[in-house]
């Protein structure tokens, strides 16, 4: 109800505007990074990879934007959403962390942030939120495959192309045998180049070969994801 009067009275969306701090249990907020962040290399690539798609040049829902400085710690009609010296207080935090209800940001279709995310803008603004003058520096994080890429193989890839079963003579949970390729389709990934990488298309769905393309298909952000990784040549120790 509140979302809704907040979009009637002002024009656009609650989620960018602080509930009274009354009603915000921070307790329930995840602990402030122990590790000083980068913003180059921790903060904004945040805010690039969750926030910018909706709060960004081409689209500013709730009128708001967090791809400048000036945009991110512009004050609306009820503050400001980065309080610098104070995570505990900014609605930033507050939604993010899933603290406001029907606010929720990322919103509930996109994956949320982890706690070690949090953790990590919490500590960037009790330190005071700096964003430093002029472009911000490119930043590629390399993909961790124990982390990142392995877990995303075990959980949707394994019951077909594992260790006790492998269609088409393909199997993902060894280097040699994964990057080798099955009789099928050959070599599916082709470390360095994503485009000639098939492997691709097939955990985008879109492979009508397949008795069940749709079987094979991962979520958009793990597919981004296992791209990368092959881009950044497929590393596997």
């Amino acid at each position: 109800m509140r979302k809704k009067y907040w979009q009637f009275i002002f024009g656009f969306s609650a989620s960018v505007l602080p509930l009274p701090s009354a009603e915000i249990d921070i307790s329930k907020l995840p602990p402030v990074s122990a590790a000083a962040p980068d913003f180059a290399r921790d903060i904004y690539p945040i805010f690039k990879e969750n926030c910018i798609s909706c709060h960004g040049p081409e689209k500013q829902k709730g009128k708001y934007r967090i791809d400048t400085r000036e945009g991110a710690f512009k004050a609306g009609s009820e503050g400001s959403n980065i309080i610098p010296g104070h995570s505990e207080k900014s609605p930033l935090i507050h939604m993010v962390a899933g603290l406001i209800e029907d606010g929720l940001m990322p919103p509930p279709k996109a994956d949320p942030l982890t706690k070690e995310q949090i953790g990590q803008l919490r500590a960037w603004i009790d330190a005071g939120a700096i964003w430093p003058e002029g472009p911000i520096p490119e930043f590629v994080r390399k993909v961790d495959f124990k982390k990142q890429i392995e877990p995303i193989f075990e959980k949707s890839c394994f019951e077909c192309h594992g260790p006790t079963k492998q269609a088409g003579s393909f199997r993902l949970d060894q280097k040699a045998d994964a990057l080798k390729g099955g009789k099928s389709y050959g070599k599916v990934i082709q470390p360095g180049n994503a485009a000639k990488s098939s492997f691709l298309i097939i955990v985008s769905g879109k492979d009508e070969d397949l008795p069940l393309p749709e079987k094979h298909k991962l979520p958009p952000k793990e597919v981004e994801l296992v791209k990368k990784w092959i881009e950044q040549g497929a590393e596997w120790p």
